[in-house]
């Protein structure tokens, strides 16, 4: 990322796949960390992004394209839905597997990384 940064001349766009069809199941992805350092104002965005009120967008999901509700039976939760919880914070759901206790969903959670959480022990919340 470095040598792409100092070899630019004038401008320097980057890019990402927001989101992409893997298996059947849209994943969603993260921005690079290094884009981080560079400075905010330096930055122009030219796709929107899902911003959970009042916060920094640490985890996101694109805003104009939502995946159709997938229901697991029990738990309610969906793909693609925000949830929050007490140890890592804001949370987008990626993938989920199972059902019932043995429910198992993967969060995207920005900063804090992708995390597999045990529905029975994870004490998540919508957020």
């Amino acid at each position: 990322m470095y040598v792409a940064i100092t070899r630019a001349r004038t401008r320097l766009y980057l890019a990402f796949a927001q989101t992409r069809l893997l298996h059947g199941q849209t994943r969603y992805n993260v921005a690079s960390r290094f884009l981080d350092e560079i400075p905010k104002d330096a930055l122009r965005w030219l796709t929107p992004r899902f911003r959970p009120l009042g916060r920094e967008p640490e985890a996101w999901a694109p805003a104009e394209e939502r995946p159709a509700p997938v229901h697991k039976p029990g738990h309610g939760f969906r793909i693609g839905q925000a949830v929050m919880h007490p140890k890592f914070g804001h949370g987008v759901i990626v993938s989920a597997e199972g059902s019932g206790t043995d429910a198992r969903l993967q969060i995207n959670f920005g900063k804090q990384g992708m995390k597999w959480l045990a529905l029975e022990y994870a004490r998540l919340s919508p957020a």
